[in-house]
């Protein structure tokens, strides 16, 4: 899932000085965002987008964050691809 938006940044005085497009990507979220919150974002910007893991609502206090599978999971089922893969070789050239 693709969680995408954009923040308005302001100078002291308060006038608008860019948008900025704000990308968070992982299978689900925690925590949410309203128009209008005003946020604290960090991360990397790619192709002029800003993709952050996570987003603090200044408004409400919370944090908005990407949830990920577990690296364990992934592991597993790399292991278990590879094995059907042997599994395969084997059979067919048996």
């Amino acid at each position: 899932m693709v969680c995408t938006f954009r923040v308005e940044m302001y100078d002291d005085y308060g006038r608008s000085l860019v948008l900025v497009p704000v990308e968070i990507r992982g299978r689900g979220f925690d925590g949410a965002l309203s128009s209008g919150d005003r946020v604290r974002v960090g991360g990397r910007v790619r192709s002029g987008t800003l993709r952050a893991p996570e987003v603090q609502n200044l408004t409400t206090g919370a944090v908005v964050s990407a949830k990920h599978t577990p690296k364990i999971v992934v592991g597993i089922a790399v292991v278990l691809f590879l094995a059907w893969i042997v599994f395969i070789i084997v059979l067919v050239s048996g």
